[in-house]
């Protein structure tokens, strides 16, 4: 009978863990970044404006645990199409570790959304752009603002998750994240550090900064947001381009075919996989020296398409 009751408590704890019952985000409130804490001057937000400014503009959203340097190519080129570009650093990113450890996703997208809302009074036209977790954000504003005024003109992400593990799916990425919320009772992050970049050149991958080791009070907050993100895929009804690649792994490609799936009322919606060669994860597609002018005039003849349209 013993063993019964322990493997029912087991049972019991791991499902608390992996489908985050009752989960609330704890921390709420609005966060400022500040700028002169940052590790890096690399991981300054982008701001490349127009004088006078442009009547189009673009967002670009950074990863989960990214900075803006990601977008530094995608930003210049967007730039030098005539876009006002703007790539805020999201409160709790780069700066040190331990500004992550109790910040979650709700402050993370309150504090874009609140950009957003700022920029979209400004421009006649006004995209956002995510990679990672910012395009899952991506996605979130497009459920959030379509059909309102402050409505998107078009949306583009990258290798955006609505989900980390999906076992009716076979996309195990990490067994791991299943045990994330029992490992954040304990610590808010695993062998957490800062990254500068390799010395070894890959690609355009040894440039990435930002912060490396496992942080796992912010990953449950992230896969708890993206249950609801999944679930409203169909409140987008504004232009959506999504690229991901069938390599990637950071996160499972099957996410690709889930947003083509659920979101139905995205129009037009474009689904662009790709196939890269290389020994990077295959994620950060926006960095890498082999696909980024490609994906990059895709993008941007994408969003002259709807603008014009």
């Amino acid at each position: 009978m013993i063993y019964i009751i322990i493997i029912i408590i087991l049972v019991a704890v791991l499902g608390w863990s992996a489908q985050l019952w009752g989960y609330r985000d704890k921390h709420t409130e609005p966060l400022r970044v500040n700028l002169d804490q940052v590790f890096d001057a690399r991981c300054l937000p982008i701001l490349l404006e127009h004088d006078p400014p442009a009547k189009k503009a673009i967002i670009m959203a950074h990863g989960y645990p990214s900075t803006p340097y990601a977008f530094s190519y995608a930003a210049q080129r967007a730039y030098e199409a005539g876009y006002d570009v703007f790539v805020p650093l999201l409160p709790g990113f780069g700066t040190k570790p331990e500004d992550l450890y109790n910040t979650t996703f709700t402050q993370w997208y309150n504090f874009l959304t609140s950009f957003y809302r700022e920029k979209r009074s400004q421009y006649d036209y006004l995209s956002v752009l995510g990679t990672s977790m910012g395009g899952a954000m991506t996605l979130r504003i497009g459920e959030d603002f379509s059909g309102t005024p402050e409505t998107p003109d078009a949306l583009v992400t990258i290798a955006a998750p609505v989900f980390l593990n999906d076992l009716r799916l076979g996309a195990i990425q990490n067994w791991g994240y299943y045990l994330m919320r029992i490992i954040a009772l304990f610590t808010p992050a695993l062998k957490p550090n800062i990254h500068t970049g390799d010395d070894e050149v890959n690609d355009g991958n040894e440039l990435w900064i930002g912060y490396s080791g496992g942080f796992v009070r912010g990953g449950v907050s992230l896969m708890h947001a993206l249950k609801g993100i999944r679930k409203n895929l169909n409140r987008i009804t504004v232009p959506l381009l999504s690229f991901h690649d069938e390599g990637d792994k950071t996160i499972s490609f099957k996410n690709l075919a889930v947003i083509q799936a659920e979101a139905v009322n995205a129009y037009p919606f474009v689904a662009r996989p790709t196939a890269m060669q290389g020994t990077h994860r295959k994620h950060l597609l926006l960095m890498y020296y082999s696909v980024q002018e490609k994906l990059t005039d895709e993008i941007l003849e994408f969003l002259e398409e709807q603008r014009r349209s």
